[in-house]
């Protein structure tokens, strides 16, 4: 007979920055929820993004391929769907899929092996065979002077923050009350009868702390009183495209900092007052220590740091992310703290194993439960982030153990960076002309060097050469 397998619950939120949790020593962020589980469970300190930009690290977290192998490179590149994803393969085993809120799929499948989807991101005309017409019946559309994009983007965002409910913040919303409501479907069906007999995997994906900075009246004000702004001066060891650039004093004021940065800290706030309503519906509906629930970010947050802010950047504060894993019937709910380099390609094999469903053998990622279990004796403890066409691309960065390398291959002349964390966990110091560095480094850049080229696609949008193994 088959054992009954544990529902999966996945919190993902967006542009959340690693150190601002209570786990990691923040004095003022207040996250009651996420603390909950984060405590009871298992957290992996050194988790790294496949690319710290929205799109290719979604899709690499649900594929459990690095961009190069999922054919999304970039934030404007669709993902083949014969790619397999966390929620088609489940779903091949019996699971019930439904994701709540922002998967950022681009091009004709809107579903990647969803069954259901909730929220204001299903967007795309869903393989509509019939082109756009541009004749004299074609709607003019013109935009009303001031509107559209912002000229002076980051600029404009930390300038604009202010309290009050952000742009995303109503989409998130509207996608909590979504999965609110289709828990209780899923589980009691009151007025139908008809409650699915399948184990559920369930995505609730928000979009907080992501810009436009702003949050609730009484958060802001709380926040503004007792954080400050991160002001760096830009590095001249540090290469980085001047679109992530920020002078305090220059191109901000003080105050127009410090307000972007309380703004932020609420909206980490609200954000896990969402995930509050999804664990108080479980437990409402008595099925809470039935789920396995795993906490994400696609990518950090630079806000200041090295005078920068947003992501594209493989400093930790943008590369970094936080992850978490609780299933106290599994694992028992004592806290664990896990020090080894992970990525989120891991993740589709980790619930393949906790799921006791086959791993598929062409992805990249590795099962996280040996290191749950402390059985990590031939754990590789290397990761891999990467940028293409965005505004640091193409770039790659490698981390071993506590070395990280990155290089960029754009023809800027930007020069490579190294940072040994064990010394310098704020990455102040860049060891590449360092000779004592040399043999890591052309280790390093060996590993770099070894990487496939990516996967091509016909115009089609489907591969036309195989998957190649990462390591």
């Amino acid at each position: 007979m088959a054992t009954k397998k544990p529902h999966i619950l996945l919190l993902i939120n967006d542009e959340h920055r690693p150190d601002i949790l209570p786990i990691e020593d923040d004095p003022v962020i207040r996250t009651p929820t996420l603390t909950r589980f984060i405590n009871e469970g298992t957290y992996f300190r050194n988790a790294y993004t496949p690319s710290p930009v929205c799109v290719p690290a979604r899709q690499s977290f649900l594929s459990g391929l690095y961009p190069r192998n999922s054919g999304c490179l970039n934030f404007g590149d669709p993902m083949p769907t014969e790619v397999r994803t966390i929620p088609g393969h489940l779903g091949n085993y019996g699971y019930y899929s439904c994701c709540a809120g922002k998967m950022h799929f681009v091009g004709q499948d809107v579903m990647h092996g969803w069954h259901e989807r909730i929220g204001r991101d299903i967007i795309g005309n869903n393989g509509y065979p019939y082109p756009p017409v541009k004749d004299e019946h074609t709607a003019k559309i013109v935009r009303e002077p001031g509107t559209g994009m912002k000229q002076n983007k980051v600029v404009q965002e930390i300038r604009d923050a202010q309290p009050g409910i952000g742009h995303w913040m109503l989409h998130d919303q509207y996608n909590v009350d979504g999965a609110l409501l289709f828990l209780e479907e899923f589980f009691v069906n009151a007025s139908y009868d008809r409650p699915k007999a399948n184990p559920l995997c369930m995505a609730v994906s928000l979009i907080a702390p992501h810009y436009p900075y702003q949050c609730p009246l009484d958060l802001f004000n709380y926040y503004m009183q007792r954080v400050e702004p991160i002001i760096d001066e830009p590095n001249e060891n540090f290469d980085y495209d001047n679109f992530f650039r920020v002078e305090v004093g220059k191109d901000v004021t003080y105050r127009q900092a410090h307000r972007a940065t309380a703004a932020y800290y609420g909206m980490i706030e609200w954000m896990d007052m969402q995930f509050g309503r999804v664990i108080q519906k479980l437990e409402h509906l008595n099925v809470l220590d039935e789920f396995i629930i795993v906490f994400l970010s696609d990518h950090g947050e630079m806000l200041g740091t090295k005078g920068l802010w947003e992501k594209q950047s493989y400093f930790e504060p943008s590369v970094r992310v936080p992850l978490s894993i609780w299933n106290p019937k599994i694992f028992g709910s004592e806290q664990k703290t896990i020090e080894k380099n992970v990525s989120l390609v891991d993740l589709f094999p980790t619930l393949c194993e906790l799921s006791d469903i086959p791993i598929p053998e062409d992805i990249d990622g590795k099962s996280l439960v040996p290191l749950i279990q402390n059985e990590n004796g031939d754990w590789d403890d290397t990761v891999y982030s990467e940028l293409w066409r965005a505004q640091n691309g193409p770039s790659v960065m490698v981390k071993e153990g506590d070395l990280k390398y990155f290089r960029f291959d754009n023809d800027k002349g930007w020069q490579d960076q190294l940072f040994d964390l064990s010394n310098d966990p704020h990455e102040n110091n860049n060891l590449i002309d360092n000779p004592n560095y040399n043999q890591q480094l052309s280790r390093l850049q060996s590993r770099i060097n070894a990487l496939p080229t990516p996967r091509q696609k016909d115009k089609y949008n489907n591969f036309i050469d195989p998957h190649r193994p990462i390591f």
